[in-house]
């Protein structure tokens, strides 16, 4: 009996071990497809009401790696016109540096900062997506689980259940914690189940067309539904471009005065 209880738990440890390495790896594959230096483009988000009430936004979009540590994004918007000129600009760090948002509100003619950490960013412009959605996590701050092999819209995906390790930051994202999909044959996050603090089902994301550039991969139709809400939300981006972007687009100075 002592054999076999022993046999048993060196057995789970194993699999523990054998789910970190590929927990590891699976994000590792993930960060190589999100690779672009320059991505700049057109996005319109459609929002539709439990009622089938429909809602538009566009806007121009920009994103740029500065380095390894810094990643900004910019979003001009021109549309609905009570929105037009509306300006957000967000500098988004991986090293553990706190992101920055600031909000152009042309009515006013004044920058608004926006401390991403303490508020959870807000949603954006009124979708299901959040400020926060648009960012990538630190893995430090966050504990995993891996989940094994799912299907998802046909396509074979490896779950990876997440969580933030303190409860504070938990509590900011109104998330209790999230189960990710990342597929078996090219490692890309095509869904994400979103759980709140009560641990059901708040809202799910699906990638249904992205952009593959050499294997460096970019979702280019997006559907984000508040399952407690019935709300949804379709991102789509297109007339895309991979040209250098100038480093002084993203600056207050430029969502000021452009």
């Amino acid at each position: 009996m002592k054999k076999t209880t022993c046999f048993l738990l060196c057995l789970c440890f194993s699999l523990s071990l054998m789910a970190d390495a590929d927990v590891d790896k699976i994000l590792k594959e993930f960060e190589k497809t999100l690779y672009f230096p320059n991505l700049s483009g057109s996005i319109k988000v459609e929002m539709i009401s439990q009622k089938g009430d429909v809602r538009e936004i566009e806007a121009k979009a920009y994103q740029k790696i500065i380095d390894e540590k810094q990643t900004n994004m910019l979003f001009l918007f021109d549309y609905p016109p009570t929105v037009r000129d509306t300006g957000i600009l967000l500098h988004t760090f991986f090293n553990g540096d706190d992101n920055n948002m600031w909000i152009y509100l042309p009515a006013v003619k004044r920058i608004k900062r926006v401390a991403l950490e303490q508020s959870g960013g807000g949603y954006f412009m009124g979708s299901d997506f959040t400020y926060s959605d648009f960012i990538m996590k630190q893995h430090d701050n966050y504990q995993r689980e891996f989940l094994g092999k799912v299907d998802i819209d046909g396509r074979s995906c490896y779950a990876i259940k997440d969580w933030a390790k303190n409860l504070k930051e938990r509590q900011e994202r109104g998330y209790g914690y999230m189960v990710n999909y990342y597929s078996s044959s090219d490692f890309f996050l095509y869904a994400r189940d979103y759980y709140d603090l009560s641990e059901n089902l708040l809202k799910t994301y699906r990638v249904k067309e992205v952009l593959n550039n050499n294997g460096a991969i970019y979702p280019t139709s997006v559907v984000m539904h508040n399952v407690q809400s019935d709300h949804k939300s379709i991102l789509k981006f297109y007339d895309y471009d991979m040209e250098e972007i100038p480093e002084n687009i993203f600056t207050t100075r430029y969502l000021r005065n452009r």
